[in-house]
């Protein structure tokens, strides 16, 4: 009798104090990112400081998680804990609020992508604790 070939594992992220307040919105399956309070700019990835002004006076807001098509890519190689699902697509969103987030991009096909087309934000459970965020075709 043959085994039932494993299926493999997703990396799961380990959130940090700096990173923390992101991951606990999307528990909640919500999007924040941290604003500048001096500029107003946003930011993706979280870090300490403003990438705009240097300062480390960033607030955590939720954002509407929708945003426009930048590029993409269909992934032959998969990243370990993807070979599952490959060949599948990343792409870069610009989000309304200014930040550029890189994710996969669910629910679509790569003949159907367009510069500029509408995305919004969707949300896989990795963990019962730990939701990630992917794109798919805000229609």
């Amino acid at each position: 009798m043959m085994a039932e070939p494993k299926k493999s594992q997703r990396p799961v992220p380990t959130p940090t104090p700096l990173t923390q307040p992101f991951w606990e919105a999307a528990k909640n399956e919500q999007l924040v990112l941290q604003f500048d309070r001096q500029t107003g700019a946003t930011q993706f990835w979280p870090r300490p400081v403003s990438m705009n002004s240097g300062r480390g006076e960033m607030d955590w807001r939720e954002c509407s998680g929708k945003g426009a098509l930048y590029a993409w890519t269909r992934v032959h190689v998969p990243f370990r804990g993807f070979e599952d699902e490959a060949p599948y697509i990343v792409g870069a969103v610009d989000l309304v609020e200014g930040a550029r987030i890189v994710a996969r991009l669910v629910n679509t096909r790569i003949e159907d992508l367009t510069p500029g087309m509408k995305f919004r934000v969707a949300w896989e459970a990795l963990a019962d604790d730990i939701n990630m965020y992917v794109f798919e075709p805000d229609r």
